[in-house]
């Protein structure tokens, strides 16, 4: 076993997959065939890989613990099971990287106890582990957007030349631009959120726009009239403020990420 005190686990743990087949025939005699106690459950079978960890992490495992028994006390005794390897051990493992994201964290914590529930567990898809790993704390912030609402209006801005139509002010505007979404931090980072959004399926991005809604309306945005504004006083050729439509729109795979790993199911 590694020596190294920096590493939030160590770096070989006896895999999940052995600590389930090791611990549950222990456990289910402790039990009469059942599992006797949520805590027993989390101690023999849930925790045991990342038991080992070292002591510098260990008072954030007791808080993982703590979290997920929270999200799993309202799920019935009948229905408390144990979570299949492929999601249990990729999440744990997970965690080292991620632990101190709130955000990220949180969406771990609800996979693992959406697959822990048997009514539900089919929808926790194994490739929700990677997803998430490919998230970053905006990433979750814009996905949040979508629990209420699951498309919007969204624009491909462009300041066109007037000299030159076939031109534009390159980098003006960023790539996608949705009104609602301009308070959520910086336009650009928050264009290439959606962007990565798409390409993990989670959204789609059509070609046109949403049908009765009135892109041109976005030219009023503030955001927008100050980036004209800058360009204005600073370019060197006239231009006109040109927009193509588009809508972002949750997917089937999206919303069922959006159920099983965002807070109470994306209802927020």
């Amino acid at each position: 076993m590694s020596e190294n005190k920096n590493s939030i686990l160590p770096d070989v743990i006896e895999p999940i997959s052995n600590a389930i087949q090791q611990n549950i025939p222990e456990t289910a005699k402790q039990a009469d065939g059942a599992l006797s106690t949520v805590v027993g459950f989390f101690n023999n079978v849930v925790l045991y890989p990342v038991k080992k960890a070292n002591l510098t992490f260990r008072y954030k495992l007791e808080a993982f613990e703590d979290d997920l028994k929270e999200k799993i006390k309202d799920i019935p005794e009948e229905n408390l099971q144990v979570p299949p390897t492929m999601i249990a051990g990729p999440t744990l493992e997970a965690l080292r990287y991620t632990y101190d994201e709130a955000e990220l964290r949180e969406m771990y914590e609800n996979l693992l106890a959406s697959a822990m529930d048997n009514r539900i567990s089919e929808e926790a898809h194994p490739s929700f582990v990677d997803t998430i790993k490919q998230l970053s704390p905006l990433d979750a912030i814009v996905l949040n957007m979508f629990a209420t609402k699951q498309q919007y209006k969204c624009g491909t801005i462009l300041f066109n030349l007037k000299e030159d139509s076939s031109k534009n002010y390159a980098g003006a505007m960023p790539d996608y631009f949705i009104e609602e979404f301009a308070s959520l931090g910086d336009p650009f980072l928050v264009s290439a959120s959606l962007i990565n959004l798409k390409r993990l399926g989670i959204v789609d991005i059509t070609e046109g726009g949403l049908v009765g809604k009135n892109y041109d309306l976005m030219k009023l945005n503030p955001y927008v009239i100050s980036r004209e504004s800058l360009y204005r006083q600073q370019g060197k050729y006239d231009f006109t403020v040109k927009i193509t439509e588009h809508a972002v729109v949750l997917n089937n795979y999206g919303k069922q990420f959006i159920k099983i790993c965002l807070p109470n199911g994306g209802q927020l």
